[in-house]
């Protein structure tokens, strides 16, 4: 029996170089509510496709500390 799972992370990348410096995995993902407050497109229900995080996103993530001023999420 193969179980597909999709694994979520944040890309985190340097704005200076554009640059990978680190992948953060949420501790947890509503698909639906982020659905919500992304950008989604119709033809990507299950949110494969990257969406950028900027400052009106945060709340979704209160673990993590983001930097906007030197990385790109």
């Amino acid at each position: 029996m193969i179980i597909d799972k999709v694994l979520r992370q944040i890309d985190v990348f340097d704005n200076g170089t554009d640059g990978l410096i680190s992948e953060i995995k949420p501790s947890s993902f509503d698909l639906e509510f982020m659905k919500s407050r992304f950008n989604v497109m119709e033809n990507d229900s299950l949110m494969y496709n990257p969406y950028e995080i900027n400052s009106s996103h945060i709340d979704l993530f209160p673990k993590i500390k983001f930097d906007f001023k030197k990385y790109a999420y």
